[in-house]
């Protein structure tokens, strides 16, 4: 890790004026839901063409552009050793079909090499998947099978151990819903996962049918897997996208997603979630908790199929997602991007795209903001918001926006949020296929420590091709560890110079350590071990202290094997390592 002095700025955001809305609407499309077997023009395909080096890890390509429905879902986790899984659908070969799709998935060591990378699953066109990790750090996916069977499938794999040799244990979950009608397969599939600390594994699906309106289920499997049970009915909706997260310090475990209040169309939903405190009881009856409640007193905003939850390490709910002004002439452009706290019960938002005159640049299933991903941040339990972001000023020769990966942070709860910052910036404007940069498709990891964990997908051609937008493309799946201290730094602020903290020695180390530091002037000191959660593990020193270099020896014998950071605070100056 590097030593950096963290200053934080928070610039408050004026609240927007629901009243001055554009003047301009889109009409209202629905858009088709691909699972993996859909048959697609055939046309020209353009390999990539590698670039120069970067600072980001190229995981492996891709033809298929297109990662989710609604929520981006996790398709990263940071582990307390270091490491990182990734996963993704991976398209090797052109036209499709025949080729298939495949799960994919990449283990990143914690020097930052890739250890292992593969298929998760090769019996046959699998596709959309999703991870988390056990206890263990081992990782478990959940993803469909389509196209070898029917009707399609969803399964679950888990990694043996150890970690990362690329062998995984795999179980078909009873994915129907009852009853069954002829409309109505009751058959779940784009799954959503989270494991919880005892290692049970949540799903969540969306039904699979040919009509709009479908059923929301969800299963629980306990003992790592060798017991599950089948999807219970959660709600009916007309959007994919439910999303699923676990607390990291108690037994919680959160659902949420979209809600319908309109059967003949996709566009106008709420926000709501259920929590079950034990992960094990459930309240599908009366446990909603509806956070917008749009439509009431003539309110005609609302939201569409995006969102993520995340449960901080304080054991509150966490939800952002974006939402519009919905009229029955159509849609009007401006997007704004929301975050509720259940520790406030207040919305706030982090951000809106610009009143700008909007053309449906977005393509299916996209708004001007969208695929958003939370995070957790270090040990000072802030929260990143990550999330695509189109611009009418950066459009493919196709006519399809190129994405580009914004972050926000907020170290109050929610409160609050820096300015959104665009942190790919890779404009193409009039690019043809093969030369776009349209990074999309991101996802954050839920548990980060001095650097933001970040896959997304850089489609060389705008436009989703599963949605016959653009061409196909062989398209980089991209890891980046960013710096989000970085963000906060103002570059016009001199680096103090009354404190220096070095590299602790040995590093690793076993049972104990030496960390020095200089102090250049008199003052109150405070030397301070926290683990990777964010918990204060000790304090080593806090008192007045004179000028002068020290060498303070931690003796951790009492503490688990992990990553730990420390904090050195003096004179208002604070430096980590």
């Amino acid at each position: 890790m590097k030593n950096v002095i963290i200053i934080s700025i928070i610039l408050l955001m004026m609240a927007s004026n629901a009243s001055a809305q554009p003047s301009k609407t889109m009409p209202m499309v629905e858009y088709p839901l691909p699972i993996g077997t859909d048959i697609l023009p055939d046309g020209p395909h353009y390999p990539y063409i590698p670039e120069t080096a970067t600072d980001i890890i190229q995981l492996g390509l891709t033809y298929n552009d297109m990662q989710s429905f609604g929520a981006s879902g996790d398709r990263i986790a940071f582990c307390d050793d270091g490491s990182v899984y990734c996963c993704w659908t991976n398209l090797s070969g052109w036209p499709y079909p025949p080729s298939n799709n495949g799960a994919w998935y990449a283990l990143i060591d914690p020097s930052g090499n890739i250890s292992n990378s593969g298929p998760i699953d090769s019996s046959g066109n699998t596709s959309y998947p999703k991870l988390d990790i056990m206890s263990d750090n081992r990782g478990a996916f959940a993803y469909g099978l389509s196209g070898e069977v029917d009707p399609p499938q969803i399964k679950v794999a888990y990694e043996w151990n150890p970690p990362g040799i690329g062998i995984f244990d795999y179980f078909v979950v009873p994915n129907e819903l009852f009853p069954q009608t002829s409309d109505s397969s009751g058959i779940c599939y784009w799954p959503n996962i989270t494991v919880d600390r005892n290692d049970n594994v949540h799903l969540v699906a969306t039904e699979y049918a040919d009509r709009r309106l479908m059923r929301l289920g969800y299963a629980r499997s306990d003992n790592r897997g060798l017991s599950r049970t089948t999807f219970t009915l959660v709600d009916t909706v007309m959007v994919p996208g439910a999303i699923l997260d676990a607390s990291p310090v108690s037994d919680r475990v959160v659902l949420a997603y979209a809600k319908t209040q309109d059967t003949t169309t996709q566009w106008y939903n709420d926000i709501v979630y259920y929590v079950s405190d034990d992960g094990e009881t459930w309240d599908w009856r009366y446990g909603e908790v509806n956070i917008t409640n749009y439509g009431t007193d003539d309110d005609s905003l609302w939201a569409y199929t995006d969102l993520d939850v995340i449960i901080d390490y304080n054991d509150y709910i966490h939800l952002i997602w974006t939402a519009q002004w919905v009229v029955p002439e159509g849609i009007y452009y401006r997007t704004q991007l929301f975050h509720y706290s259940e520790e406030t019960e207040e919305i706030t938002e982090i951000c809106h795209h610009p009143d700008s005159l909007w053309i449906s640049i977005s393509g299916a299933w996209n708004r001007p903001i969208c695929k958003m991903s939370l995070g957790l941040d270090g040990p000072y339990n802030g929260l990143t918001a990550a999330w695509t972001q189109f611009d009418t000023t950066d459009v493919s020769a196709g006519g399809y926006g190129n994405g580009d990966i914004y972050i926000s942070f907020s170290y109050d709860g929610g409160s609050d949020w820096d300015s959104p910052l665009n942190i790919t910036e890779s404009h193409t404007p009039g690019c043809f296929p093969g030369d776009c940069n349209s990074e999309h498709f991101v996802s954050l990891a839920d548990s980060n420590d001095y650097y933001l964990h970040l896959t997304y997908i850089q489609d060389k051609d705008a436009g989703s091709v599963f949605m016959e937008e653009g061409a196909a493309t062989e398209n980089p799946v991209i890891y980046e560890e960013y710096t989000w201290w970085a963000a906060g730094i103002d570059n016009d602020v001199e680096i103090p110079e009354n404190i220096t903290l070095d590299q602790n020695y040995p590093n690793p180390f076993n049972a104990s350590t030496n960390i020095s530091f200089s102090l250049k002037d008199n003052g109150p000191v405070r030397l301070e071990i926290f683990d990777i959660t964010g918990s204060l593990v000790a304090t080593l020193i806090d008192k007045h202290m004179p000028i002068g270099d020290y060498d303070i020896n931690w003796n951790a014998e009492d503490c688990a094997s992990g990553t730990y950071i420390y904090k050195l605070t003096s004179g208002g100056n604070t430096s980590v390592q």
